[in-house]
């Protein structure tokens, strides 16, 4: 059972993904899908499974199936899945995205709170003209998701001298955090926000979780950093807060379309930060999603419990 071969369907990034499986599963034997065509013919074989986004609704012919990782943290591109055998696990990378995804949030805020864009644009026009920032320093920072990536997140605005809030399912206290309220009592604690992070999986839950009324809940000139999954915010309550001033600025890394089509109105909007979905990339981030994708598998064939087993009724 051990030996069982590894199937990799990340098209464009199999040989990558092969290089690194090579130093943290010696002698496995490794199988690249390149494309859904090769899926579709593997899939009655294969035991093991690591994909990014697989192709949907094919799992009733997966026979021989037992284990399925997520090269990422976000499961949104399997689950659910109701064909899917309910005694496969399914691991996600969940912890991989440490510590440049929080890097990156704090960057995007302090890039709005300083008027870094507005800056770029002046500097490309030649243009000598003074902006006045707005510290984040003593600022209040609402973290939605308390998970790995959110924990980190308020880790870091506390050293910069926030005070920070979290939203979270259960609402339980997190060591370090001022307070933390269940999803349903977030508008209480947006109130009081200049800067809002969103890093929530996206589920039946939290689709939609931030639209114009949370927006409009926030201290007005705030700031709103997202780095959870496309659907989880409104991209048109987005725009219209900035347009209104309503929102100082905003980051989007993640969108319900992506690549973001280029005749969307959003890439013209003053105030809006648009990045390709690079917020959890580094260079080793290949290495360390194979990292953990090893330590999952060797639990899963030891008999214990993958560490990054999914919820598959919760979606995370």
């Amino acid at each position: 059972m051990s030996s069982s071969p590894v199937h990799m369907f990340l098209p464009g990034h199999n040989q990558q993904m092969a290089d690194e499986l090579v130093r943290v599963l010696p002698g496995r034997q490794l199988i690249s899908l390149e494309d859904a065509k090769a899926f579709n013919a593997a899939l009655p074989k294969m035991e093991i499974l690591v994909t990014g986004r697989p192709p949907k609704n094919r799992w009733a012919r997966a026979d021989n199936l037992r284990m399925i990782h997520v090269a990422g943290s976000g499961v949104d591109s399997l689950l659910p899945a109701p064909d899917l055998a309910e005694h496969v696990v399914v691991t996600n990378s969940r912890g991989s995205h440490e510590p440049h995804m929080p890097e990156f949030v704090m960057a995007m805020a302090l890039a709005l709170a300083y008027n870094v864009p507005q800056l770029v644009r002046q500097q490309h026009n030649h243009q000598w003209r003074e902006t006045f920032p707005r510290p984040l320093f003593e600022q209040t920072m609402c973290v939605v998701g308390m998970g790995t990536v959110g924990r980190s997140v308020a880790r870091r605005a506390k050293a910069l001298g926030m005070k920070v809030v979290g939203v979270s399912r259960s609402g339980r206290h997190v060591d370090g955090i001022d307070q933390v309220v269940a999803t349903g009592d977030r508008q209480y604690v947006l109130s009081d926000a200049d800067v809002v992070v969103v890093c929530v999986p996206l589920t039946d839950q939290t689709r939609g979780l931030i639209g114009p009324r949370e927006l409009g809940a926030m201290r007005r000139g705030g700031i709103l950093v997202d780095v959870s999954r496309g659907g989880v915010v409104y991209l048109d309550a987005v725009i219209a807060a900035l347009e209104s001033g309503q929102l100082r600025g905003a980051a989007l890394d993640v969108f319900r379309t992506e690549p973001l089509p280029a005749h969307h109105p959003a890439w013209d909007v003053e105030g809006l930060l648009i990045t390709p979905h690079v917020a959890g990339l580094s260079r080793d981030y290949m290495a360390r999603l194979c990292r953990s994708f090893a330590e999952n598998l060797q639990a899963f064939e030891t008999g214990m419990t993958p560490p990054n087993t999914v919820n598959r009724n919760r979606g995370y």
